[in-house]
């Protein structure tokens, strides 16, 4: 991670405490950078195999100085490309790129990253982010000061004094929010895709990938389709591979998940024990689930040769992990996963995150397209005309809902159950925020709308800050921005080639993942569904006795803590006569909540 300030005056008030912002005893030691006008550092943990040369670079001659927090994966092709070293550090990488091409030397760059590069001497400064949004970074500009951090809430901390946590972010816990605002008025976050110049003339924002310049190439065929997106799925995880890591991945039921761990298993074959990790608890047993889904995990971890460990949190545990929100931001099972793999001496984490947004599109937006472009015989193949009630059904839920902004009635009633306990000026969620995760006219449209929507970047910014913590890093292949280009581009049509739900992956996925996991159409895991409501059962008994805490702080007026104890008084009379998922899930969010204005106004 990186942070600094830097101050077009040359003098005057910096954030001198950025070595703060950890305690010593979480692994993590800070070293300070300073030059001239810009004074910042970065961070290494103990258990990474990093230094200071994958952060820092200064070229005296020039008087430019790089901060970078990330990777650059396509490294050996620049260097081909530019006549350089490929095993040099990535902060020289980014020095050479910048002195060459200037700014715009960022969009020949595949990676993540964050790069911060100082011309002290010029009385400017660059912040640039990667295209998908991987590596987070926030940034405040005011009285002639940048101020920029990977770690959002610590910066939003550090400036905020004692002003009040933003009442918007904490309405997050409970319903739609725009995910890019912050927990100060003052932070910002850097967009992805973007990047920042600041100079004495002010803040400039310069948008450097536009995916919506992408346009469907209806001339594509469907085997060189497929042809393509294998090698991009394969390439994708190769270069992510870094042999200086002990690597390990996310393992499910999943499509995504369970290519990501099969491929990073196959680059790492020299690694003697390669750890799957799963959400599904590792002792649980409920009473009769539908399937479970550790057997397809054993299933793929047998043939590829890695060791599964499934989640072993407790009550007790979880509780904690929910009143330390203001670290793990409600990842509160991925939290024990980095338990894990810090103890089994992992320090590189796969993870298949993003590929239902892309490669793994399902049918929604399809049928809109298959219309629009009269393919009816198609269409009709999907979509029997008998029975007509669940073609009339199928119509509206899938095309017309979509098209016109108006939610389905069981995903509005979740989103009333969300606020049931918020009082009426504060139950409404964003309607431009659902309109770029619900409403489309096209699948294009809908792709496009996940990356706006920021929920992807959102849990990629928590996991790399959270798992940093505890000398862990991620990499997201399927987020590759070569194959979300790509999937923009298809054309729909050459996803209806075959009956399967979620095709592509199906499909090339033929040869390395087992074909009872290939073929498995459900996304529930029934036995950690069963088992998340246990926690969240136990916990919410629990927290009833905290309320009246709660209730005296003054951030959380926007709950009807009137309602909320008439309600816990109701169920503990007769549970029965109360929802007690709708319940026990608000107050453990309320409890997240209080917990995190608690820590972000501690000294």
């Amino acid at each position: 991670m990186i942070c600094g300030s830097f101050t077009l005056s040359g003098s005057g008030d910096t954030l001198s405490a950025w070595g703060d912002f950890y305690p010593d005893d979480e692994g993590l030691s800070y070293y300070q950078v300073r030059k001239g006008v810009f004074n910042g550092g970065y961070y290494l943990h103990r258990r990474l195999p990093l230094t200071g040369d994958d952060f820092y670079f200064y070229d005296s001659e020039n008087d430019l100085l790089v901060l970078f927090s990330g990777y650059i994966y396509n490294k050996t092709e620049l260097a081909d490309r530019y006549g350089f070293d490929a095993d040099e550090s990535v902060p020289r990488t980014a020095a050479r790129l910048f002195l060459k091409e200037g700014s715009e030397f960022v969009r020949r760059v595949n990676g993540d990253f964050v790069i911060f590069i100082a011309q002290p001497a010029n009385r400017r400064a660059y912040l640039f982010r990667d295209q998908v949004g991987i590596r987070p970074v926030a940034y405040s500009a005011d009285n002639g000061r940048l101020h920029f951090s990977s770690d959002i809430n610590g910066l939003c901390r550090h400036l905020a004094g004692k002003k009040h946590v933003s009442g918007e972010f904490l309405l997050g816990f409970f319903k739609y929010i725009d995910l890019t605002i912050t927990p100060s008025d003052r932070v910002r976050r850097l967009l992805p895709g973007h990047y920042l110049e600041y100079s004495e003339s002010g803040v400039r924002l310069t948008r450097y990938w536009d995916p919506e310049r992408i346009k469907t190439d209806n001339n594509m065929g469907y085997n060189e389709m497929l042809s393509e997106l294998k090698k991009l799925v394969e390439d994708a995880v190769r270069i992510r591979c870094d042999s200086r890591f002990m690597a390990g991945s996310h393992v499910s039921s999943g499509l995504d998940s369970c290519t990501v761990a099969a491929l990073a298993r196959r680059n790492y074959s020299s690694q003697d024990t390669f750890y799957g990790y799963s959400w599904s608890p590792s002792g649980f047993i409920p009473s009769d689930p539908a399937y479970d889904e550790r057997d397809l995990v054993r299933s793929l971890c047998s043939r590829e040769r890695i060791e599964p460990v499934f989640s072993g949190i407790t009550p007790g545990e979880f509780l904690d992990r929910v009143s330390d929100h203001y670290h793990n931001k409600g990842n509160y099972f991925e939290e024990h996963t980095l338990g894990q793999a810090a103890a089994d001496g992992t320090n590189l984490l796969f993870s298949g995150w993003g590929g239902d947004e892309f490669i793994s599109t399902g049918d929604r937006g399809i049928e809109t397209d298959l219309l629009r472009r009269l393919s009816l015989r198609t269409y009709f193949r999907r979509n029997h005309i008998r029975p007509v009630k669940r073609f009339i059904k199928y119509f509206l839920l899938y095309t017309l809902l979509p098209a016109v902004g108006i939610l389905q009635r069981n995903v509005a009633r979740s989103f009333a159950n969300d606020v049931r306990y918020l009082k009426k000026p504060f139950g409404k969620c964003d309607r431009k925020v659902l309109r770029n995760f619900y409403f489309h006219t096209s699948r294009r449209q809908l792709h496009l709308g996940y990356l706006r929507f920021y929920h992807i970047q959102e849990r990629c910014e928590s996991w790399m800050i959270s798992g940093y913590r505890r000398g862990v890093e991620y990499r997201y292949p399927l987020l590759d921005m070569r194959i979300v280009e790509y999937i923009i581009r298809v054309p729909s049509l050459l996803l209806c080639r075959t009956d399967y739900f979620r095709p592509l992956l199906r499909i090339i996925g033929e040869g390395f993942l087992p074909d009872d996991v290939r073929l498995n159409v459900s996304k529930r895991d029934p036995v950690y569904m069963e088992w998340w409501y246990e926690l969240f059962r136990q916990a919410g008994l629990k927290l009833m006795d905290e309320v009246d805490q709660w209730q005296d702080n003054q951030e959380l007026a926007f709950i009807d803590f009137e309602k909320l104890n008439e309600e816990i008084a109701q169920y503990r009379r007769d549970p029965a006569a109360t929802d007690g998922r709708v319940l026990f899930k608000s107050l453990v969010y309320m409890k997240a909540a209080h917990q995190f204005t608690v820590k972000y106004h501690e000294d």
